[in-house]
């Protein structure tokens, strides 16, 4: 080869040399910042003991001592301040309680379909599904609550305790429909509480609020009802601090600004004995609200709720509802879906009512006749007159039978009705009849 070529392919060489590895090398990516929790040695301590009642295995005594240089294991400084990577430290799983539940439910759990049953506990990995008209409300060993309305779906993600800090991590997946979170206030610095969508991840410290997916329309929505919570976008890094009385919603594009929620709806006569054949409640119109939503309850915390209904305009009613005590709570609810605040409302429920028969005529008597409608022994107060609102020719109380003859009444259109009367635990119920 002559010095000339051997020169070019010196110079080739070197070309290769520059590009080639300008194609193939990259930069080192920067060491991820290691989580870490601080300990405050305490009198006793030793590394040795923390790792075996603390850390996943006794020999991440030696990570500890290294990251935190210290000389001897078994001879700490009472007070000293230890970093202690979080991906050491040992954790408990924890499980959901079923509190409540009405309707058909099921849950998967380590694989196997169940039915839902009051007390049943769920642990990590469970999924909780609600049919039509059927909810389920869990429990947490703090008191704190999620409930689960009618179609929906929950995924229990995480239920951890770490011991070294006694704290909890609670993580829930919501695949479809609705979930309310009620959150016990949060002590320890690592407590956390959160409920994820595939558009959005919710996280709250101690706070009342709703989450909402629609997988369909791809969209969520979180609203606040007491307290403050961060709302960040599973797809970007857009993300919200979202106060109570507001509500965001989460899509492809990201999580929007904070909008005000509708103001609460009211119950017209809230007092009122219920004792129609269903219960219904007449709402003030809210301006800005699409539809109404009302839920009945057992309880003022609405822990086990018996029946929820949405409705296009201001009137809710429920069917086949039982006696006793209880309460409502109703909403409104936008055009985008947003739900507003609640109103919340005890009433009494006593089926009570009368069904009149048409008079028979025998000669110059007439015999009236009628049934009672509801539980309890009824009483009666018969009354007829020949005017609507006229005095009455007859008015006769105490009967105890459903029936009253009437002699000797002149030709003539007359109107009448009956009144009855039940004591029940103390409390007297009268109904007239229509």
């Amino acid at each position: 080869m002559s010095k000339l070529s051997r020169l070019a392919a010196v110079a080739s060489l070197g070309a290769a040399a520059v590009v080639a590895p300008a194609a193939a090398w990259a930069a080192p990516k920067p060491k991820a910042k290691v989580e870490t929790v601080v300990y405050v040695v305490r009198r006793g301590d030793t590394l040795y003991d923390l790792a075996a009642n603390y850390m996943l295995r006794t020999g991440d005594y030696a990570v500890v001592q290294r990251r935190n240089r210290i000389a001897n294991p078994r001879r700490l400084p009472i007070g000293a301040k230890l970093e202690i990577p979080v991906a050491l430290l040992r954790t408990t799983p924890t499980e959901a309680r079923v509190a409540s539940y009405r309707g058909e439910a099921s849950a998967i759990v380590q694989g196997r379909t169940i039915a839902i049953t009051r007390g049943l506990m769920l642990p990590e990995g469970s999924i909780v599904t609600t049919g039509p008209n059927a909810s389920v409300r869990l429990a947490l060993n703090d008191g704190s609550q999620v409930a689960l309305p009618s179609q929906s779906r929950i995924r229990i993600e995480v239920l951890r305790h770490t011991p070294l800090t006694d704290s909890v991590e609670r993580t829930f997946s919501l695949e479809a429909g609705r979930s309310e979170a009620t959150v016990k206030p949060m002590t320890k610095p690592r407590d956390g509480f959160t409920i994820r969508t595939p558009l959005s991840v919710t996280a709250v410290r101690g706070t009342m609020f709703r989450v909402i997916y629609d997988a369909e329309a791809e969209r969520a929505w979180t609203e606040v009802v007491d307290g403050t919570v961060k709302v960040a976008s599973a797809v970007d890094s857009s993300a919200s601090v979202t106060p109570e009385a507001f509500g965001v919603k989460a899509s492809r594009q990201g999580v929007t600004t904070p909008a005000p929620l509708l103001p609460p709806t009211s119950v017209a006569a809230p007092g009122r004995v219920q004792d129609d054949p269903d219960v219904a409640f007449d709402l003030t119109p809210v301006p800005g609200a699409a539809k109404y939503r009302a839920r009945l309850a057992a309880d003022a915390g609405l822990l086990d709720i018996l029946d929820e209904v949405t409705v296009d305009r201001p009137y809710a009613s429920f069917k086949d509802v039982g006696n006793g005590a209880m309460f409502v709570q109703v909403t409104a609810l936008d055009a985008d879906g947003l739900e507003g605040m609640p109103n919340t409302y005890g009433f009494s429920r006593f089926r009570h009512g009368l069904k009149l028969s048409a008079p028979t005529a025998a000669g110059n008597h007439w015999l009236f006749q009628w049934e009672p409608e509801g539980e309890g022994q009824h009483a009666y107060r018969f009354q007829i007159s020949n005017k609507p609102e006229g005095v009455p020719l007859v008015d006769q109380a105490g009967l105890s039978e459903g029936r009253m003859t009437v002699t000797d009444l002149p030709d003539g259109t007359y109107h009448w009705r009956v009144q009855s009367v039940v004591v029940r635990d103390g409390q007297r119920f009268e109904k007239w009849s229509p």
